[in-house]
């Protein structure tokens, strides 16, 4: 499993329990192994090496791939370990893909929430704006009547 896949955090850091966690501390094995057994000596190591961008790793078969006609399950020489870390790998994505999609439902029910929330509270004001538009008319209509004497000639 590649290394910024191991150390990402996600917003919501829940520790794994049981079955996951053992197999998440056994994969961060395997992965420490790995790097281990590729990592050069103190000596041929160049100095102040950044560690690239996560990118997919891909593995490239040691035989040339057999015809389809005879799909036969691979040797038990294939290289276990990068096709189990890679599965592993594959399985993480994925499972991380599952929890960010609930995330965006979750945010989008917040929202539809706050937006209804909203809606009401703005047709609350339009409804106590009609009123006093109302009131304001009945007021004026009222003062009319009353300055009406006022205008007629007198006889």
């Amino acid at each position: 499993m590649s290394e910024p896949a191991l150390k990402t955090q996600t917003t919501a850091s829940r520790q794994p329990s049981g079955p996951l966690q053992d197999w998440l501390a056994t994969l961060s094995r395997i992965d420490a192994a790995d790097q281990a057994r590729a990592a050069p000596a103190p000596s041929q190591r160049r100095p102040a090496e950044t560690p690239p961008a996560w990118e997919p790793r891909i593995v490239v078969p040691n035989e040339p791939a057999p015809l389809p006609e005879a799909e036969a399950p691979p040797a038990a020489g294939a290289e276990p370990d990068d096709l189990a870390a890679l599965m592993a790998e594959n399985m993480m994505l994925k499972a991380r893909l599952r929890q960010e999609h609930g995330r965006y439902d979750e945010l989008q029910a917040m929202l539809a929430d706050e937006l209804r929330s909203l809606r009401a509270h703005v047709q609350n004001e339009v409804d106590r704006a009609e009123e006093l538009r109302a009131e304001r008319d009945l007021w004026m209509a009222r003062a009319e009547a009353l300055a009406q004497p006022l205008f007629q000639p007198r006889r």
